[in-house]
């Protein structure tokens, strides 16, 4: 009956200590999340990736096109460098995604958005300039077939 008792009681302790700490790390990210929300400079960093980011779908739509295309044409080369500046435009996305993460230092946040706004906004010139190229060879492709 005692070590009954005192597994019970480990066991209440252990589960206490866990829920305790999770909570303090999901008030952690809150307030790291609450603190870039709030700051101007993550906003207009974030509303640039929030006006781009579905185009996504674009890219690979086009991309899907150009390679049935491709089987149509000889001359595949400008197809294929299509292709791969959309793939470009396509991977410069996710390369930002993935390495984006606000700095803890609140000293280096505003640098660090800084530089993220001038990269992301290329990332969008990117993607729109890869896009545009690829449309306008798409609708040329269409009108000799």
């Amino acid at each position: 009956m005692q070590k009954t008792n005192i597994f019970s009681f480990v066991f209440v302790l252990t589960f206490s200590f866990l829920f305790i700490s999770c909570q303090n790390k999901t008030k952690e990210v809150q307030t790291e999340q609450t603190a870039g929300s709030e700051d101007p400079l993550y906003q207009e960093v974030m509303a640039i990736h929030d006006a781009v980011m579905p185009e996504m779908g674009t890219i690979h739509a086009y991309k899907k096109e150009l390679k049935i295309l491709k089987d149509s044409f000889s001359n595949e080369n400008k197809i294929l460098d299509a292709i791969q500046v959309l793939n470009q435009a396509d991977d410069g996305m996710m390369d930002w995604m993935a390495a984006f993460k606000v700095p803890e230092n609140k000293d280096s946040v505003q640098i660090y958005l800084e530089k993220e706004k001038i990269k992301i906004q290329k990332v969008s010139d990117d993607m729109y300039a890869s896009m545009s190229s690829a449309k306008i060879l798409i609708d040329s492709l269409k009108k000799i077939q």
